[in-house]
Formats: C-alpha cells, structure tokens, sequence
C-alpha cells in the first residue's frame, strides 16, 4: 500500500503521478512496464517513486485497488434480486461498465490490460490467486442460482462458474479480435476503450446471452438431461 508520503501529497499531485502509471500499465505488461520512462514523463527522480511505495508491486497493486473502487461504485448498487433472472442482471452490468468506461477512461484501459499484465511471469502467483478468487465468486453466483432453480443443477458449479467468467472474457476478446474495439490506438487518443462503441457492445452481449441461456438455465436444458422445465414435472 502506499506509504504516508504519497498520501501526503497534494491531490493534484497525487492524481497526476497515478495517472501516469496507469497508462503505463494499460499499454505494456508488468515486466514490461518502465519505471525509470514515467519517472522521466513526470519530471522526478526514481527514487521518489520508492519514498511513496515499496516497490513496483506495491505500486501495481495499489492500481488495482484503486480502479476496482472506482468500477465497484458504479456496479455497487445492482442487485441480483432486482432482476426477474440471471442475465437481465448479467447485461446491466456490462451497461454500468460502459458508463464506468465513458467517465473513466484510463481506470478502464488499466483494467481491460489486467490479465495481460496479471499474466507476466515474475507475478504469476499473484495472478493465480486472483483468477481463483475471480472464479470462485462466479461459482457462488452459479451456486445461488440453481439453489433457486434457475440454473440447471445437472452441471458442477465449479463447471458452470468457470465458464460464466470465461463468457465474460470472450465478449471482451471477440471484439478486440474482430476489430471492434482497439484498446491500444483508443489510448492513443485519449479515448475510452469501448467509446462509440456501446451499442455493438451490448448487442454482442445478447447475442452471448442467448446462447448461454440454452447451456445454463434449467428451463432452457434439453430434455435429453433428464431435467423439466421449471414447473412441469418429469
């Protein structure tokens, strides 16, 4: 965590050397990414860098924990129970996403180039942990819909969990592969990475959902598995 130092400082100080890293982060990994090339961005010398942190990783981490805040306001106030199911949840978080994005553009370049830098050799086990943690909270998701009903119950919920954060992922990835979004030139000109991109976001959304909703749900599973629709008896 950063040290009395670094909170110590003037906000716009503060604010302008976080700012900094946080690029530096969004466009290289963590092995790549260059202390001594912000330091010199920001006109001071490295071994401030080391008064306001212990190290490179106590200075990525504290990013991490900084731009999870940020997004976690935004994502906060949705509530499962709100929603008559699992994917009208599921997509107004991708919509609060987009408003994160749009008024936090850096913060959300950081985090779309997490598991790139997560994925660095020197901090693997770093990444280890937070994908166990990532994907054990889907599970818990998973777990509390087929205790309701909704999600078939046929499937492991270590099966089904894994996959649901990997949907997640793979809409982020299509469109990055498809040219749909282009984090690296969107950095570029200081634009967000999903900027005039919403629509096309939430469309690839649906399309995702409507085939997840056939592999998940527990009215939607084919017969073949021995499972009725919800209400029906066998």
């Amino acid at each position: 965590m950063p040290k009395p130092t670094f909170l110590n400082l003037e906000e716009r100080k503060r604010k302008r050397i976080t700012y900094a890293f946080l690029r530096e982060f969004a466009v290289r990994s963590y092995d790549e990414a260059s202390l001594t090339v912000v330091v010199k961005q920001l006109g001071i010398a490295k071994g401030s860098v080391y008064q306001y942190f212990d190290d490179k990783l106590d200075l990525f981490l504290y990013l991490i924990g900084e731009c999870a805040r940020v997004k976690q306001d935004y994502i906060a106030s949705i509530k499962r129970e709100d929603y008559p199911d699992y994917w009208s949840y599921f997509r107004e978080l991708f919509k609060r996403g987009c408003q994160f994005d749009a008024e936090n553009p850096l913060q959300s370049h950081f985090l779309h180039n997490l598991t790139q830098n997560l994925n660095s050799p020197s901090i693997k086990n770093i990444f280890d942990e937070m994908m166990s943690q990532t994907v054990a909270a889907f599970e818990q998701m998973v777990e509390q819909e087929v205790q309701a009903g909704l999600f078939r119950p046929d499937v492991p919920v270590k099966t089904m969990g894994f996959l649901l954060y990997k949907i997640g992922v793979s809409i982020q990835e299509q469109l990055e592969v498809t040219g749909a979004i282009n984090p690296a030139e969107s950095i570029e000109n200081n634009q967000s990475v999903y900027q005039g991109k919403k629509e096309i976001l939430l469309q690839t959304v649906d399309e995702y959902i409507r085939l997840a909703r056939g592999a998940f749900d527990r009215n939607e599973a084919p017969s073949a598995f021995g499972i009725s629709p919800v209400g029906e008896t066998s």
